[in-house]
């Protein structure tokens, strides 16, 4: 089991394992830090209602609410006709029948519609884990700086420990540096043809069966 933070990090720490244990240690310790300073900063200055990637939600949301008409029935609950289709809007609960309010956590394009149609600040309905001031304070804890070795204080007993390797067998042949992929990411890099005769995937023209089928 894989997650993109920890792929991310493989990534950024191939040439790195190359190193010494202890400056592979600190050549983590400087990629946190720097991680850390860059996203506060980008969080410091974000001026809109939401961080970039749900700022551009909340965009395309408000663009695909243009055409939609709303239909009150009492004070915080309307109805949002989307052509054929109609929701329910319940703005104190900050619920839509199309349930993208309550799991984005962000005006859907029908909350969007009423929001518009009755002036109301769209800010109050977004969720803080989504605003600067929120990812700012996730990077308050800094990482703090190494001393220099010759500053550091170090207790007898464990200057006088000796450390001795794992008892591990190399196995034969070259270590690999690049995890091996499963069998769904090698088939996404694949450029797989479309028949030009059906149209579908999988086959050509000449193994086509679709013109024996229609005789």
């Amino acid at each position: 089991m894989t997650s993109n933070i920890v792929e991310c990090i493989n990534k950024h720490l191939l040439a790195t394992r190359e190193l010494p244990i202890y400056d592979f240690l600190e050549e983590i310790r400087k990629m946190f830090g720097r991680w850390n300073y860059n996203n506060r900063r980008n969080g410091t200055y974000t001026f809109t209602t939401l961080g970039k990637k749900f700022q551009e939600m909340l965009s395309i949301n408000e663009y695909l609410c243009l055409r939609m008409t709303i239909e009150p029935s009492i004070e915080f609950v309307y109805t949002v006709h989307d052509g054929r289709r109609r929701f329910i809007i319940n703005l104190s609960n900050k619920t839509c029948s199309c349930r993208m309010f309550q799991l984005d956590e962000i005006p859907c394009p029908h909350a969007w519609a009423v929001i518009k149609q009755k002036h109301l600040v769209v800010d109050d309905y977004c969720s803080d884990l989504f605003k600067p001031e929120t990812v700012v304070k996730t990077y308050d804890i800094a990482v703090d700086p190494l001393l220099d070795e010759s500053e550091w204080k170090i207790s007898k007993d464990i200057l006088d420990e000796v450390l001795l390797p794992p008892r591990y067998k190399r196995p034969p042949g070259r270590p690999k540096k690049r995890r091996d992929k499963p069998l769904h990411e090698l088939m996404a890099g694949k450029k797989r043809h479309a028949c030009s005769t059906c149209g579908q995937l999988g086959h050509n023209r000449r193994s086509c069966g679709f013109e024996s089928r229609r005789k």
